[in-house]
């Protein structure tokens, strides 16, 4: 079994964890005359990513720096420590 290795809770079984993925955000597409909103979420690109990660049983958000071609995490922090500037 898979486990991460969490600086605030210790190790844990990844099937603790829901990954609700990288960037978020809303992009302003053109549809003709009138402009629509559209919900994206990152590219699909395989490299080394930030992304939110929920903790089930804690009920923590973390922001986890993950190799998406390996699935190696790099690095773990609480989400509330990440400043408005660095959210994903």
């Amino acid at each position: 079994m898979k486990h991460f290795e969490c600086p605030v809770i210790g190790r844990r079984p990844a099937t603790e964890f829901i990954c609700s993925g990288g960037s978020v955000g809303i992009l302003l597409m053109e549809d003709g005359d009138a402009a629509r909103e559209a919900l994206f979420f990152g590219d699909a690109t395989a490299r080394v990513k930030r992304e939110w990660w929920y903790h089930k049983p804690s009920r923590l958000w973390f922001v986890f720096e993950r190799d998406t071609a390996t699935d190696f995490v790099h690095s773990i922090e609480l989400a509330t420590k990440v400043s408005r500037d660095e959210r994903v």
